[in-house]
């Protein structure tokens, strides 16, 4: 017996969590991704489609972030974006950090 076009419960639920994640990434913002440690920041800031626009490693600590956000800001407004949405793994507390830093930029 075939399915025919209908939407299989993973269609649906994958459909609704990709739409949440567009409301959170707007196609206006590049995309800030950090990869926090505890001395060693990298940062890479892509387009929609995971090109990448730049990439730099920091020497500090998550608390020292905001120099990479702002360098982050310009490489997106360089390449056209209006502004930028900060990814990174929620791993340890240093991530808060960053979630700060970023929202104070807004």
């Amino acid at each position: 017996m075939s399915n025919g076009s209908r939407l299989s419960r993973g269609d649906r639920n994958r459909n609704a969590r990709l739409s949440r994640l567009r409301v959170l990434v707007p196609t206006s913002n590049a995309i800030v991704g950090v990869d926090l440690a505890d001395r060693k920041q990298v940062v890479v800031v892509t387009d929609h489609d995971s090109k990448v626009l730049a990439r730099r490693i920091f020497r500090c600590r998550a608390w020292d972030m905001g120099v990479a956000l702002d360098w982050a800001g310009q490489r997106a407004s360089a390449a056209g974006f209006a502004g930028v949405t900060v990814a990174c793994e929620p791993t340890g507390h240093r991530w808060r950090v960053l979630g700060q830093l970023a929202a104070d930029l807004r």
